[in-house]
């Protein structure tokens, strides 16, 4: 019987310890996929905070942003992580993607990506080192994330890396949802057409929320923003709801002309 005993503890612990080393090999494995979101709220049930440094941009509800126009990158091509690396412009929705803006400087602390410094006028994109700048994967749907310094296809620089959208006109109010967030923090830098601040925003606790902004003074007025990050899992972005504007004039072509009477 003693006998018997001990024997059923060893399977007993043999189980245990197994099992204890399929959870943990899992853990690392689930910790070396990108932009692992804590839904809703971010772990510990917070919501996150958003302050603005100047409050010229106020948040608003997501729903009061017009949405003539989504940019949901499904568009372009993304795929299973690591996804689709770009190293120049990426377009989708009317929208033009980048690293960062001209004349702003790209540095890093740990595994993210830091930028400083304020864009020259006019307001242009600037595209990061190949293999550093912008890649398209799919989560759940296509979503657009910043390739950090650790470079394309490390798991740890996919949504560490900083994204600058470019708006085709400059808006009043916009929209776009933030995933992977996982209880970390972003700095949102809004910029006029001619490369000025108009405030700077920081979200802490990240969640994976749509995010709803507008100029305090209701003037279209932003051109540009930047995202930069420091959440655990990295983040992307999706869903940008924007003003899709007109095309300029300038833009039509004796081509183009023909072609509405063909």
């Amino acid at each position: 019987m003693h006998l018997a005993q001990n024997i059923l503890r060893v399977l007993i612990s043999l189980v245990a310890a197994s099992a204890l080393t399929f959870a943990l090999s899992g853990a690392a494995s689930a910790d070396r996929l990108p932009l692992l979101g804590s839904g809703t709220t971010a772990p510990g049930g917070t919501t996150p905070s958003i302050t603005a440094a100047d409050g010229m941009i106020v948040t608003i509800d997501p729903l009061l942003v017009p949405c003539t126009q989504m940019v949901t990158f499904d568009d372009v091509l993304g795929g299973d992580t690591p996804g689709t690396s770009y190293d120049s412009f990426v377009w989708s929705g009317g929208m033009k993607f980048a690293e960062r803006f001209l004349g702003q400087t790209l540095s890093s602390s740990g595994e993210f990506d830091v930028v400083s410094g304020i864009p020259i006028d006019p307001l242009t994109l600037q595209v990061g080192t190949p293999g550093q700048n912008l890649d398209v994967f799919a989560y759940n749907t296509n979503v657009l994330t910043g390739l950090g310094h650790l470079g394309y296809p490390d798991m740890d620089a996919i949504g560490e890396g900083s994204i600058a959208m470019y708006f085709p006109v400059p808006q009043s109010r916009v929209s776009f949802q933030l995933v992977g967030g996982n209880g970390g923090s972003a700095t949102l830098g809004f910029y006029r057409t001619d490369g000025s601040v108009i405030d700077l925003v920081a979200v802490s606790g990240l969640a994976e929320l749509e995010y709803g902004f507008a100029t305090a003074d209701a003037t279209p007025s932003i051109a540009g923003i930047l995202i930069q990050n420091t959440d655990p899992s990295g983040m992307g972005v999706v869903n940008i709801c924007h003003d899709g504007g007109v095309v300029s004039s300038r833009s039509v072509t004796w081509g183009s002309i023909k072609t509405l009477y063909r």
